[in-house]
């Protein structure tokens, strides 16, 4: 899992194995600093989601699962262990699923920085920083998801793979093993699953942690034997939800909250 690795999971914990199947996240602006005045009272200001903010909701209501069954016969005849191998590959499926759902989320992203079937430009990438900036953003736990073709695509800037920028204990290794450095204070993480609005295009992230949500509520698995299939059966599933998450303006006593933390960087895939 690449995406669900790196966006907001703190809300996990809360729903994990329990009741409930919405997660209420209230927005927290800043407050106003006020100048006191000599010999008044201070008026106290009304902050919180039932007074002067809302609050963001997302549902935890995505159910997946891989089932099998290995046959008597083929399970006596056979010298590998299927149901652990397949378990393990139901194990892959159900993450490669959620990742997938997950890389969904771009299209929809408000900032937009290059052209869908084009590489990305470095005045991209510098936008997409801008745009995280700009949004105060902060620079920790920010993250890249990028296609394999718009990863090597990076790969042609020798800005991106020459010493001061991959540093020096990665020396060489920028040509050699196709390795490139933070790109403007992000990793790079590169996956398949990164969504292809078509033939040769990609919806690459440069987001923030905060700027996704996402809560796994419940992984499971189940194993019984059915007469009627005379066969071993497995049973594996996935509860969780996953929302774009929306911020509220830095400036003080709130306002109209936005997926300001989120850019998607058009490329090729």
């Amino acid at each position: 899992m690449v995406a669900a690795s790196l966006v907001d999971q703190d809300y996990t914990s809360e729903l994990k194995g329990g009741p409930g199947d919405i997660m209420n996240i209230p927005y927290i602006s800043n407050p106003t600093a006020n100048t006191k005045t000599a010999n008044t009272n201070i008026t106290l200001e009304v902050i919180g989601p039932s007074a002067a903010e809302a609050s963001q909701s997302f549902s935890v209501g995505t159910h997946q699962h891989v089932a099998f069954a290995v046959e008597t016969i083929t399970e006596t005849q056979s010298q590998t262990d299927l149901a652990s191998k397949y378990g393990g590959k139901a194990g892959y499926a159900l993450a490669a699923a959620a990742d997938t759902n997950l890389h969904t989320l771009p299209q929809s992203f408000s900032q937009t920085v290059g052209t869908l079937g084009v590489e990305p430009t470095d005045d991209n990438w510098l936008r997409a920083a801008q745009y995280l900036d700009d949004a105060n953003a902060p620079e920790n736990d920010r993250f890249i998801i990028v296609r394999p073709a718009t990863y090597y695509s990076l790969l042609k800037s020798d800005k991106y793979v020459r010493t001061d920028w991959v540093g020096p204990e990665h020396a060489g290794e920028g040509v050699k093993n196709a390795y490139i450095g933070r790109l403007y204070n992000a990793p790079i993480y590169k996956t398949t699953l990164v969504r292809a609005a078509a033939a040769g295009q990609a919806d690459n992230w440069f987001c923030h942690k905060l700027g996704v949500y996402y809560c796994s509520q419940l992984m499971y698995n189940r194993v019984a034997f059915s007469i009627n299939q005379d066969s071993d059966v497995s049973l594996h599933g996935h509860v969780y939800g996953y929302a774009e998450a929306l911020q509220p303006p830095i400036t003080a006593g709130g306002g109209t909250a936005t997926d300001i933390f989120n850019v998607v960087v058009y490329g090729t895939s």
